[in-house]
């Protein structure tokens, strides 16, 4: 441009008082971190700083000097073209009217924002007061801008620098503004990526851009709102989670535009921009974390005088708040022991908020008493810790069973006494039901016998009986069905007597039954009710089938009785003891008393003549011999003086 716009040279006039018009051209915008977008037109009633001739370029054209370049400066030090080639300027800005959107409009603006504080060594500026005035400048004749682009012609490297930036300027436009919502459900925070970025898909740096976040949450800043300038990567901000539900980023960012600038001469300048949305994005976010207890006892049958266990896992499952990260969790058990069959019924689940206390003082009004306790902490989901009941809270003295029954568990993970990071996400207690089919097991109650048979001796033939007193069953054994649910047996609806023979030879002295073999023989086996009381068994007396059961002791040796309960879900297993006396028998044969067989009287025999004394009688042949009589006698009189003989000496020892 020429010094007020004329076309004749004027080499007197100072260089200040002449302008040149610039050319524009289709440029599109970018953004950096480091020089944010702070575009500040210059109010109407402003004059501009004349340009300095660092930043232009001379030429001589009809014979006049020109300069092409900005043209001046307004206070935050921004650069002014100016766009009619043939009118003088002033440098007074009189009214300020933004050019529309268009891609043009954004490039030439997008090359402004780049290079507006570049000065002019590299003929960038002259390059972008070509570019201004190709696309606003329409002046004709001589003076107009077509003539004066002509001379410039002959300066090959502005042109250079021209095609230069008008190739760089659609890399600078932003054609797509996208956000991505991340969640990190352990950290229960969240990242916001924004994606600016060029028609060709590059990220495109300097774009100012605010972004709001609606829901429970809130931005690295603490608050609902952040704005900030795009970088040369993917821009990243960070938010918190505040609470559940879900979460949604709307945003815009502001795209270059350029100011028309209404004056003797008009001129462009960078605008404030304008304002484009970024895509709204919603995820669900879960902040509070309601973690799950589970149990399960085994076995599912203990006896009494046994430690009362369980194996409890915690757990962060889909949908209850991940597991924070770092963060133990510390649990309590309480152990209910000794209740009776219509507890496996008696459900209960704690209300909704309800504390672990509560929920204890609402087992206690019911008449369940807990009788141990247990403690776990727990750092991992999904960790599972094997515990063991104690007597007292804290203390180190185990629980053992004491009665037969059923024991549950139940466990809860209460809020106030978590660290003050996990007090913060859980909404209150996690608490397990009681009689929890998992959390339940049957205390089995030992058995207590006593018998004794009917007759301790009998002879081969007779027979025998036992007499067995039986206690330590429940009440209603042998009518429960046992429960699938609580994985419990039922109950086993007899027990069994068998009574074995042994040789005589063979006394038991072992608790233990022996084998069958040449000296040890099972009689037989017969079925009872395992129930309490008395059992007769033999004599007559019927099994559990209402049979009569009769033992005959057939041959001499010893008969035992053995009762046993192979044991069930709810009552220990019991067998009496084969060496124990009072369940044997003892069969033999009485010995057969030895009697004096009577002496038989001589018949009468007639006088016969003396024989000679010489002569020894003649014995008969047959009948009874007298020797034994004779003898008897002799041996009766040899005794009778023996006494007389002895009695005589104590008289005479006497005197």
């Amino acid at each position: 441009m020429t010094a007020y716009g004329t076309q004749q040279p004027r080499p007197a006039e100072p260089l200040h008082r002449r302008f040149l018009a610039a050319l524009a051209a289709c440029v599109a915008v970018a953004l950096a971190l480091a020089a944010p977008w702070s575009a500040a037109v210059a109010a109407p009633g402003e004059t501009l700083a004349t340009a300095k001739s660092e930043d232009y370029f001379l030429y001589t054209h009809n014979g006049s000097t020109y300069w092409i370049g900005p043209i001046g400066y307004d206070s935050a030090g921004g650069r002014y073209y100016c766009i009619e080639q043939t009118r003088p300027t002033s440098l007074r800005v009189n009214a300020v009217s933004p050019l529309p959107d268009s891609p043009q409009n954004r490039r030439i603006a997008a090359l402004l924002r780049k290079y507006q504080h570049v000065h002019n060594s590299d003929y960038t500026q002259t390059a972008l007061a070509i570019i201004v005035h190709d696309a606003f400048d329409d002046t004709t004749g001589s003076a107009g801008w077509g003539a004066n682009r002509e001379t410039l012609r002959q300066y090959p490297r502005l042109f250079e620098r021209v095609d230069e930036l008008l190739a760089e300027a659609p890399q600078l436009v932003p054609e797509t503004m996208t956000a991505e919502l991340e969640y990190d459900p352990v950290t229960r925070t969240g990242n916001v990526r924004l994606h600016i970025r060029n028609g060709n898909g590059g990220t495109v740096a300097g774009v100012p851009f605010t972004l709001t976040i609606d829901g429970p949450a809130r931005f690295g800043n603490g608050s609902t709102t952040v704005t900030g300038t795009s970088g040369d990567y993917t821009t990243v901000i960070t938010w918190h989670a505040t609470g559940d539900g879900p979460v949604t980023v709307t945003g815009s960012a502001t795209v270059p535009s350029i100011d028309r600038i209404i004056s003797t001469q008009d001129m462009v300048t960078l605008g404030g921009g304008h304002m484009q949305a970024i895509d709204e994005v919603t995820i669900p976010v879960r902040y509070s974390f309601n973690p799950t207890i589970t149990t399960r006892t085994s076995p599912k049958s203990i006896d009494t005088g046994a430690p009362v266990t369980d194996d409890v896992q915690v757990s962060a499952l889909s949908g209850s708040g991940a597991w924070p990260r770092g963060a133990q969790i510390h649990a309590r058990g309480w152990y209910f022991g000794g209740l009776p069959i219509h507890a496996l019924g008696e459900r209960y689940v704690p209300n909704a908020h309800a504390a672990a206390p509560e929920f204890l003082e609402q087992l206690a009004r019911a008449g369940y008493e807990p009788c141990a306790f247990a403690e776990a902490t727990f750092d991992s989901s999904g960790q599972t810790v094997h515990v063991q009941g104690m007597r007292e809270p804290g203390s180190d003295e185990p629980y053992l069973a004491e009665h037969g029954g059923f024991g549950t568990w139940v466990w809860a993970i209460e809020r106030e006494r978590q660290s003050s990071d996990v007090r913060a996400l859980l909404t209150g207690d996690v608490i397990t039901p009681f009689m929890e089919p998992t959390e339940t097991h049957a205390v089995r109650a030992p058995l207590t016998v006593a018998s004794r048979v009917v007759e301790s001796t009998v002879q081969p033939g007779a027979q025998i009986a036992d007499v067995i007193h039986v206690s330590g069953f429940p009440d209603e054994h042998g009518d429960w069905a046992g429960s699938d649910e609580h994985g419990i047996d039922t109950d086993a609806p007899f027990a069994q007597v068998r009574v074995w023979w042994a040789d005589s030879a063979y006394e038991p002295a072992d608790a233990q039954e022996p084998e069958e073999d040449d000296h040890h023989t099972l009689i037989g086996t017969w079925e009872y009710e395992a129930v309490n009381g008395e059992i007769h068994v033999g004599a007559g007396a019927p099994d559990a089938y209402g049979e009569p059961v009769e033992i005959l002791a057939e041959r001499p040796g010893w008969y035992v009785f053995v009762w046993e309960f192979a044991g069930d879900g709810r009552v220990q297993a019991a067998t009496s003891s084969y060496a124990d006396p009072q369940e044997r028998v003892r069969v033999q044969m009485e010995p057969v008393p030895q009697s004096v067989p009577e002496a038989t009287p001589e018949p009468e025999r007639k006088p016969e003549a003396e024989a000679p004394r010489s002569q020894a009688p003649a014995l008969a042949a047959t009948g009874v011999s007298n020797a034994w009589p004779i003898t008897l006698g002799l041996l009766t009189l040899l005794a009778a003086v023996i006494l007389v003989i002895r009695h005589k000496r104590e008289l005479e020892d006497g005197d």
